[in-house]
């Protein structure tokens, strides 16, 4: 133990007598650690720290399918959820679940609240209690019965400032009383982001259609239960309510039902990305640890005469490594500390501006997990950098290092360093690779063609509470005051009503049949009329204008298509080349709803550019749009597009117009649609930061390691260079002679890094959402990477070959 601490106080000696190269050193070394320790957190906290309820890995969430229209994941009916309950054999309980929002009103300014509507079961299924008063009953899942509501902790303490007496008390929702019987614990939000919840309240005796599918559903397998048991379960289900229901499930559909493990649920959208990083961070790492391995074997050459000395004094060889290693690891130690620090600080900005489609990204943080994670990496990266120095050091020339101004020739070390220099140029050029792939996807996604304008146009989101606008005409003259009255504001050059805005996150979607018998006979069809499931917008007529999206045939909609007129819809130009690739769709009829009467029609008078609603890289659905005269819906989005170039300054105005026609009625959700636009692109653009930034530190990295090589060379061959420069040699020569050495090392690590690169790009390739318009072979990207790469260990070359050019002959043969 006394020679363990005795070797500690004499690393931390040798370590402050050479601040330059300690200072050199554990910048790389807190560099590649902190990255690691940062982005390991992420991953810990994102994909591998189990959900914060009992028993998490039984916990699953049920989806339907329709595979075969292009719906791999559907939400669940009414009917379906008590044919689930009912017939399934795996699962100890399920509960259905519906995300919506409604209006607070009293006790401050209105405020509109996400809310889930919920099974009463969902909160055994989770096993989580109120932490004040308590959560559902059986019975207040009935309907007329469910007049109560549970708050969470942050909307407790916001809005009603923890009062104690909440539990019993009265809120008014949506124009309605009801009673709040408890306060969710801290932290509690299931699905996310949700601050109130109600209870679901079905009457068995009056379910809607199976085809109306607004339902998600979770469930908690049965002990012993498997994923692949509860799949064949609902397998077995589907089936028998494909022969039960034929109309509505049928083969031609791919209707089906299957079970997703809620921990995938959650994380399996970002799992790609960031295991991508995590690999990222490491090749930073190996590239440091061969950085200062480099800077340890540049060093042993000064100290090769002090461990010849402790081996002529009787020191053996293990116990010289020993305290190389111990020098090794107090080095890494140190920068291991300094790295935790500046994962620290890394982590406070990634959660506060880090994207929100991140899941859990509130509870990323340095936990004991991460330091204990931290503290491995160090100790294993001071081996791995610290073992081949050591090894080579501890065999000196004992003649040669202890004879008086003695020469070594360092043949060993040269060599091991330009290995380590030509890892670090393979490992460098992979991650640029990577992150010039991710440059140009980000590029090309940029570019894309929107078919709307984002540009100077202010949204926000309203919602009509039920209770006071029961019926659709009150509905419509509302929104239909609100427009009118927003078209004469000052600064308002177009302004318009949406249900589904682009990039919002909302949707919505449904069969939509043709009456044209004369189209593809490849499409599905049913009873005898060819469908698609299609994308369903209700919409005003100004809505066109003020996101500019442009018409291209017939009419727009108008305030004379109300609902006395006839009905009408507009479409895009992917509904009209779906079904009439070669004539017109104007004055064709589709389905706009149906009944026990049979369908009903709509006549299209206009076609209009398809949108990227829900993704810029994705295509998405066809589109229809409705008059909101003629569909009109409580919830509806505002677009105005601004004269001026400072939409958010209409955010005032547009609030008092809605209070002024009614005091009670929040607005909410308001932004521009060029954040939204921002917002829908956060993770391919955290993506390319983060690898580039990654990809640029392996370069600088690689960079300072190709100029220790060849300082390190130039050192060596002094006496060599002296020599040629007296016998004639220009500059130019020597700088040819060194910048050809580090050359040659640098193209063997490029050839090396192309091969590995070849691979990342088509990993990158086979996760979906990485890589947008880009081939993993894209020719121009690793063109200008090698270049790139190349170029700049050529300059890294030059300065010690320019600084040997200075070096006076004389003085060079006098050298050792």
């Amino acid at each position: 133990m006394t020679d363990f601490f005795q070797d500690i106080r004499y690393a931390f000696r040798i370590l402050l007598k050479r601040p330059a190269f300690t200072a050199v050193a554990l910048i790389a070394l807190a560099l590649g650690i902190g990255a690691n320790s940062a982005i390991f957190s992420v991953v810990y906290n994102v994909l591998l720290r189990p959900l914060p309820y009992s028993e998490p890995d039984r916990l699953a969430m049920v989806w339907g399918k329709f595979d075969k229209e292009g719906i791999p994941r559907n939400w669940i009916s009414e009917p379906e959820l008590f044919d689930l309950k009912e017939q399934n054999q795996s699962f100890e309980d399920l509960a259905a679940y519906s995300t919506t929002g409604v209006n607070l009103t009293g006790n401050g300014n209105p405020e509109w609240v996400p809310t889930a509507v919920v099974s009463a079961s969902l909160f055994d299924i989770l096993r989580v209690n109120a932490e004040r008063g308590r959560t559902f009953a059986a019975q207040e899942d009935e309907a007329g019965k469910n007049r109560v509501v549970l708050l969470s902790q942050a909307l407790w303490k916001r809005r009603f400032g923890a009062d104690p007496n909440v539990v019993g008390s009265t809120v008014s929702l949506d124009g309605e009383s009801l009673t709040v019987i408890g306060v969710m614990p801290p932290g509690f939000s299931f699905p996310d982001e949700v601050d109130m919840w109600l209870p679901l309240g079905l009457d068995r005796a009056r379910l809607n259609s199976r085809g109306s599918h607004y339902l998600q559903m979770i469930g908690r397998l049965k002990q012993g239960v498997s994923f692949d048991q509860a799949r064949d379960d609902l397998a077995r289900i589907a089936g028998n309510l494909s022969q039960q229901f034929p109309d509505n499930y049928r083969e031609a559909s791919g209707w089906g039902l299957y079970a997703v493990p809620l921990h995938e649920q959650t994380v399996g959208s970002v799992r790609p990305a960031l295991l991508v990083l995590l690999g990222a961070v490491g090749f930073v790492l190996l590239i440091a640890c061969a950085n200062v391995a480099n800077l340890l074997l540049a060093r042993a050459s000064a100290r090769e005469k002090e461990i010849a000395i402790r081996a002529a004094l009787g020191a053996r060889r293990a116990r010289i490594v020993r305290q190389l290693m111990t020098e090794s690891i107090v080095l890494a130690l140190v920068g291991g500390i300094m790295g935790i620090a500046l994962a620290f600080l890394s982590l406070k900005a990634f959660t506060a501006s880090g994207p929100r489609n991140i899941p859990r990204l509130a509870d990323i943080q340095l936990n004991g997990i991460v330091l204990a994670f931290s503290f491995l990496v160090s100790i294993i990266t001071g081996i791995v950098f610290g073992l081949a120095p050591a090894i080579h050091v501890s065999r000196p020339n004992l003649q040669g290092s202890l004879k008086d101004g003695g020469r070594t020739s360092g043949s060993g070390s040269g060599r091991l360093r330009s290995v380590l220099v030509v890892s670090e140029v393979a490992l460098a050029l992979v991650l640029l690779v990577g992150a010039g792939l991710m440059m140009r996807s980000f590029s090309r996604l940029t570019e894309v063609k929107l078919g709307y304008h984002t540009d100077n146009v202010l949204t926000a989101r309203l919602s009509l509470p039920q209770a006071r606008y029961r019926e659709n005409a009150l509905v419509a003259t509302y929104y239909k005051r609100l427009l009118e009255s927003l078209r004469d504001a000052p600064g308002v050059e177009s302004a318009g009503i949406v249900s589904q805005l682009p990039l919002s996150g909302s949707g919505s979607s449904g069969t939509t049949m043709v009456e044209d018998t004369s189209v593809d006979e490849g499409l599905l069809r049913r009873n005898g009329y060819a469908y698609i499931e299609a994308d369903r917008r209700s919409v005003s007529p100004g809505y066109f204008a003020a996101m500019g999206i442009p018409l291209l045939n017939g009419r727009l909609l108008s305030e004379s298509d109300n609902e006395t007129a006839p009905a009408v819809v507009v479409v895009d130009t992917g509904f009209a080349k779906r079904f009439w690739p070669n004539s017109d769709a104007v004055g064709k009829r589709i389905s706009v709803g149906g009944g026990p009467q049979g369908i009903n029609w709509g006549t299209i008078v206009g076609v209009v550019e398809h949108v990227k609603h829900y993704d810029p890289s994705k295509e998405g659905r066809e589109q229809v749009y409705f008059s909101y005269l003629q569909r009109p819906l409580r919830t509806m989005y505002v677009a105005i597009h601004a004269a001026g170039s400072a939409p958010l300054m209409l955010a005032g105005p547009l609030t008092e117009k809605v209070r002024g026609l009614d005091g009670d009625q929040p607005v909410y959700e308001i932004s521009t649609m060029d954040r939204l636009l921002s917002a829908s692109v956060a993770q391919p653009r955290l993506n390319l930061m983060l690898l580039g930034f990654f990809a640029a530190l392996a370069l600088l990295l690689a960079s300072v390691g190709i100029y220790g090589v060849m300082a390190y060379s130039v050192s060596q061959r002094t006496h060599e260079i002296g020599i040629r420069m007296a016998l004639g040699a220009e500059s130019k020569h020597v700088i040819k002679l060194i910048v050809g050495q580090g050359f040659a090392l640098v193209i063997a690590g490029v050839v090396i890094g192309l091969a590995g690169s070849f691979l990342l790009a088509r990993l990158l390739s086979s996760f979906s959402g990485l890589l947008y318009g880009v081939t993993a072979t894209d020719s121009r990207t690793f063109a200008a990477v090698s270049i790139l790469i190349i170029g700049v260990s050529i300059f890294a070359s030059y300065i010690p070959a320019r600084k040997a050019t200075r070096v006076d002959p004389i003085i060079a043969l006098r050298y050792e």
